[in-house]
């Protein structure tokens, strides 16, 4: 994947509102993307906009619209965090790639998400393995803009926060946000639906998460702990949610399974 250059080759500063918390995310400044890059962000919106309804779970077109990143531009990043942050309080950040749990959960901690400052490759729509701005700004913001989902992940990112530089923990909380936040799927009075941004920032994603390839498991917290995943392939396994609210109460749960 070719990803676009910097504007500039030095690193880039610590946004001024998270100075003094200790972050070691990698940074990235803020960038005009080329005409490419916004071709790209409107040909996947294309594809996604008729099929939202039909295939994620509510919270996500509503935050989409709450965000009004519908358009046919990337959107400034600046305006998303203005009404992000007025509904919930997180904002996204600019980072230069993939954060491991180490920057990665003290950004959720204090509400903010990283968003890779590239745009996949044309050629990339129906999927991509690296998390660029369409996964993590379209796939992941509109989720944050629901305030019990949003209230989670922060919730999420502080208690695992307790067990930074604790590999065999964090790869085991690693698992559990893998397979729930990124690719799980839940229950509706309407039928089964994404919840996971990875899967609903990925037209190619969607259609086989709902298809019957994958092999759908009820949701079960140390079940979900104890499994490993590949980042390069669709997932041959997912977990299903009775409602985003088990997920949320599952926390005295997660807790035993990561501490034990």
């Amino acid at each position: 994947m070719q990803q676009p250059q910097p504007v500039t080759s030095m690193p880039a500063p610590v946004p001024v509102d998270m100075l003094g918390r200790g972050h070691s995310a990698q940074f990235s400044p803020a960038r005009p993307f080329t005409d490419e890059e916004h071709g790209t962000w409107a040909a996947i919106l294309a594809l996604h906009r008729p099929r939202r309804q039909a295939q994620i779970v509510s919270i996500f077109p509503d935050g989409v619209a709450k965000l009004a990143m519908d358009g046919e531009r990337i959107p400034s990043l600046d305006d998303i965090n203005g009404r992000l942050a007025a509904l919930t309080g997180w904002r996204g950040v600019y980072v230069k790639g993939l954060e491991d749990g180490n920057a990665f959960y003290p950004l959720l901690r204090d509400r903010y998400f990283p968003i890779g400052n590239f745009v996949r490759d044309r050629k990339d729509l129906n999927y991509t393995p690296a998390p660029d701005i369409v996964h993590d700004l379209y796939g992941h913001l509109p989720f944050h803009a629901d305030r019990a989902y949003a209230d989670y992940c922060q919730r999420y990112g502080e208690f695992a926060c307790q067990f930074l530089g604790d590999p065999v923990r964090l790869q085991r909380l690693e698992r559990y946000f893998w397979f729930t936040i990124e690719f799980g799927l839940v229950k509706t009075p309407a039928g089964r639906r994404i919840f996971g941004a990875g899967i609903a920032s990925s037209v190619g994603e969607c259609a086989y998460a709902l298809s019957d390839q994958p092999e759908v498991r009820p949701f079960d917290v140390e079940a979900i702990c104890a499994r490993d995943y590949r980042v390069d392939e669709m997932q041959k396994v997912l977990f299903e949610l009775e409602s985003p609210e088990q997920l949320y109460q599952s926390f005295s749960k997660l807790k035993a399974c990561v501490q034990a």
